[in-house]
């Protein structure tokens, strides 16, 4: 998997006051209550402001709303508005905006997949223009992190066709054109906080992991994050032109799987296909370290991470067993007739076919025939969306709070509202999410997140394989950039070409 990407690359061009930024995908759809896709919540970052921020650290700042109280024992958050907001069309910011957002989701209007992260959300209520209020069911200690601009506030009887057409945001930038494999922006000169000190932002769809690397090279794109194979990334730390940020993630790379396919349903095929993952030796070759192996989707040093889960070996003859033991022998034994086959759908993203193929190598080695489909990402994503699958590969990001895992496994979460796209059901673990969202503390809901943990690790609704190392790549005369802890883009309003100082920057 070596790229030869060519010693006597020039440096990179001289931007006209713009900012190239390349993704692997095009964005599928630009109204936040719609978009669950990496490459839309992009988009969001820059243009779409929420209620609330992050800073590199996962703690939660004001954005929209300027402070907020904890009222009612926790069944109701009120939240002050900033002042003086606009939208990108010239119309106030009010808290109107912020029902209207949220309500359409809660009453079906919108059929949203993050409908699922607001299950004791009741109602959202205008106070006045520049107080709203989030009404409960009960007590809940988990808003606030969904409150990003993963979930940002879109103008007052705003349509979601209208959203994707024509996004309008309070965000530092505003999308002034959208091609199929392009989104362009520009500052925007009424945004309430300092302006962006470059002008324009171009976020590209360049799907080829090669041709961003080239580019990088060439100076045609000035800025990947995430995006990059792990053997030209050393390349990129001796080249004077470019600089390389490297921060531990909170980015969980997993293999989904149809928990009601009759094969998959049993959890002895499951856990026999973990056995059978080398996670490791995946970690050191395809990724070249660039992540650790996980047991859970929470990220290592967080303070709601089950640090005592035993790890998954690489087993083969476990494997092997536990596959006779489902009723699954092997015809033949050593010879090619498989015990079964299954179907692993993945995007045509080079480092994802790779790993695929990899995993494909090691589980053939215990009797299991995988076919890989490969397909353009919005059909794969599609695909996933809709339950159309035996088994994926994807990686979650976003994940701030465990609180997430509402989202992604609990059983109200099943599609449409929400994206428990394998259909995983167990009201033990709905019980403990339910109950450490009830909570407000770290201390208090700790112990719920840790059984739940061990209940993941046990029924394995997904097969962990590791958490990623954010890696970004960039012209050397940028300054301002910050890894966040899943790759977001929030540091770009603060960016700002240095001509007189070659590889200055941030960290």
């Amino acid at each position: 998997m070596t790229l030869a990407l060519g010693l006597s690359c020039s440096a990179p061009s001289e931007p006209a006051n713009e900012l190239v930024v390349a993704i692997e995908n095009a964005p599928i759809h630009l109204d936040p209550r719609i978009a669950t896709d990496q490459a839309s919540a992009r988009v969001f970052e820059v243009a779409v402001s929420g209620l609330v921020t992050k800073d590199t650290a996962d703690n939660m700042l004001p954005d929209l709303a300027e402070s907020w109280q904890i009222l009612d024992d926790g069944a109701r958050y009120r939240f002050h508005l900033r002042p003086n907001v606009r939208f990108h069309d010239g119309r106030p910011f009010t808290s109107e905006d912020v029902a209207w957002t949220f309500n359409t989701m809660l009453t079906g209007e919108v059929i949203s997949p993050k409908r699922g992260a607001f299950p004791l959300l009741e109602s959202v209520e205008a106070v006045d223009p520049l107080t709203v209020d989030f009404v409960l069911a009960s007590p809940y200690g988990v808003l606030l992190p969904d409150l990003t601009s993963y979930t940002g506030i879109v103008p007052n009887g705003m349509s979601p066709e209208e959203m994707n057409r024509n996004p309008i945001g309070t965000g530092p930038y505003r999308v002034v054109d959208r091609r199929p494999d392009r989104v362009v922006l520009e500052a925007f000169e009424d945004y309430w906080g300092e302006p962006p000190a470059i002008p324009r932002l171009v976020i590209r769809e360049v799907p080829d992991a090669t041709v961003r690397a080239l580019e990088l090279r060439k100076g045609s794109v000035h800025l990947v994050v995430n995006g990059l194979t792990p053997d030209v990334i050393q390349s990129f730390r001796d080249d004077d032109a470019l600089r390389v940020v490297e921060n531990p993630g909170a980015n969980y790379s997993y293999i989904g799987i149809n928990l009601e396919d009759p094969l998959l349903s049993d959890v002895r095929v499951r856990r026999a296909m973990a056995l059978a993952i080398d996670r490791p030796r995946i970690v050191k070759t395809l990724w070249q370290g660039l992540g650790v192996a996980t047991e859970t989707v929470i990220r290592p040093g967080h303070w709601a991470r089950h640090n005592q889960l035993e790890p998954i070996p690489f087993d083969p003859a476990a494997a092997r067993a536990l596959l006779d033991e489902a009723g699954y022998p092997d015809p033949d034994g050593d010879g090619p007739e498989p015990r079964f086959k299954i179907t692993y759908k993945v995007s045509t993203d080079e480092i994802a076919l790779l790993q695929a193929q990899v995993i494909q190598s090691m589980l053939a080695a215990v009797g299991i025939a995988i076919e890989i489909r490969s397909y353009e990402f919005a059909t794969f994503y599609s695909d996933v969306k809709q339950g159309n699958f035996q088994i994926f590969s994807l990686t979650w990001t976003g994940i701030v709070d465990p609180h997430f895992l509402n989202l992604i496994l609990h059983s109200n979460s099943i599609p449409p509202d929400g994206a428990n796209r394998g259909r995983y059901r167990n009201p033990e673990f709905d019980r403990l999410l339910d109950l450490g969202a009830s909570l407000i503390g770290h201390q208090e809901r700790l112990p719920m997140y840790l059984r739940a943990q061990e209940i993941f690790a046990r029924d394995l609704p997904y097969i962990s394989l590791f958490i990623k190392v954010n890696v970004a790549v960039m012209a050397a005369e940028l300054e301002g950039y910050r890894n966040y802890s899943n790759g977001q883009l929030y540091s770009i309003k603060n960016m700002r070409w240095v001509r007189d100082s070659p590889g200055a920057g941030g960290e």
